[in-house]
């Protein structure tokens, strides 16, 4: 059960995290966001822009893994959580064209994160008790 609680809070933290620094892009560049310029390609998105999405990649796949180790203690939740990033990552850029370079950053960034998560997870963290 604490699996499937890790896994499912590790997703949805990962889901906040993409959305929030998406949001805050959206918001620094408005027009580069807009129907018409995404229609083109992402490559009409200043480079910028691009860099904030690229590290909401690397972000998300940090902060979705890392909840989803506290919670679970079982590794591969984490591991789970940045094949679901990539997983939405691809389906992305299937639908809109995007940089060679940002391409490579969909799928790198998420396992980057998600390798750092993993070598960040450790218990019992400072100040915790042992239990059981």
């Amino acid at each position: 059960m604490r699996r499937m609680l890790g896994i499912v809070l590790g997703a949805a933290l990962a889901l906040a995290i993409l959305a929030g620094i998406e949001r805050m892009a959206h918001g620094l560049y408005p027009a580069a966001f807009d129907a018409a310029a995404l229609s083109r390609s992402m490559a009409a998105v200043p480079l910028a822009a691009q860099l904030i999405i690229a590290c909401a990649w690397l972000a998300a796949g940090f902060g979705g893994p890392w909840l989803a180790l506290r919670v679970s203690d079982w590794r591969w939740a984490g591991w789970i959580i940045a094949l679901l990033l990539i997983t939405g990552n691809v389906l992305t850029l299937t639908a809109l064209a995007h940089p060679l370079w940002l391409q490579a950053a969909a799928i790198a960034l998420p396992l980057a994160g998600a390798g750092l998560a993993w070598r960040a997870h450790h218990k019992p963290y400072k100040g915790e008790p042992l239990l059981g």
